[in-house]
């Protein structure tokens, strides 16, 4: 299920993603799990402290914490507020700069920038997420996705976990969950790992994490006839704490076949269609480094 399927079937509505009636969510759950998808659609833009953490050589690695601004057609600005690169600045549309991510690496004693592949190894060191992939709206369309196909397998089950106030705000607790299983693949000639995410439609973040025994810190690590494992969904279960209020999620915590967290999220001081302007996805911002 690609991109714009996603999209179409989270305007569409849940009845979309679980057609089965014996599969059928409660329906507070489901209610909830749509207003979400019809919220995600209607935001044009949004500013926010973005807390993730990612699967670090076999256990959660650190809260990584950002300074974030997204914006529709695809544009973004990421801004480090922690160690290691505190200050590290990232600009990137696929429509402007030939497709490239502009960096700014604030080295001492002046700041030197650098355009650089969305998908190559310098990008994509220390994250499983490339930039293309990232934002909360994508973070909604692909939790769906996931278990719109679950669904359709008969894999999927939905359950509503009660209210429960996270970050100062009243939220909905909903727990998806799918039934885990792998194949494997072997990497063929010039095949990339990126190949296989395309063709598997998987996400890059899910399928480096199954593979993590291999060792590849990012995707160009994988190299061919190497055997691949090749997660069915991107999950095994997804919690998820939806804002009362915006109906948009404030966590999400993504679990594996093994029960283990994997990946976080947390969307801190999350402001939706403000008002964002070019000049916030420019190097020529005067509050910018680049």
């Amino acid at each position: 299920m690609n991109k714009k399927t996603l999209a179409a079937a989270a305007v569409a509505g849940l009845a979309a993603f679980w057609p089965s009636a014996a599969n059928a969510p409660a329906v507070g759950a489901r209610r909830t799990l749509d207003e979400m998808a019809h919220a995600a659609a209607a935001v044009r833009d949004y500013t926010m402290t973005l807390i993730t953490q990612e699967w670090d050589h076999g256990t959660l690695g650190p809260p990584q914490t950002l300074a974030t601004k997204w914006a529709r057609p695809f544009q973004v600005y990421y801004k480090r507020l922690c160690e290691p690169h505190k200050g590290r600045e990232v600009l990137f549309s696929p429509d402007w700069n030939e497709g490239r991510l502009k960096v700014s690496l604030h080295t001492w004693p002046v700041n030197v920038s650098v355009n650089i592949d969305p998908h190559g190894t310098l990008a994509m060191e220390g994250t499983h997420h490339p930039v293309d992939e990232t934002s909360m709206v994508y973070l909604v369309d692909a939790v769906l996705g996931n278990f719109a196909k679950a669904d359709q397998n008969g894999d999927a089950t939905v359950e509503d976990l009660g209210p429960e106030t996270i970050l100062g705000r009243p939220c909905d607790r909903i727990r998806l969950q799918a039934r885990w299983s792998t194949t494997t693949r072997v990497l063929g000639p010039k095949e990339t790992l990126w190949d296989v995410s395309r063709t598997a439609d998987i996400p890059m973040a899910p399928l480096l994490h199954a593979n993590a025994a291999m060792g590849w810190e990012t995707p160009s690590d994988a190299k061919p006839g190497q055997k691949v494992t090749i997660p069915r969904y991107y999950g095994a279960r997804v919690d998820l704490w939806i804002d009362q209020e915006m109906r948009l999620p404030l966590r999400a915590e993504i679990y594996d076949g093994n029960d283990a967290m994997f990946e976080r999220f947390e969307h801190r001081d999350l402001k939706v269609n403000v008002g964002l302007r070019p000049i916030d996805f420019s190097p020529t911002n005067p509050q910018y480094k680049f």
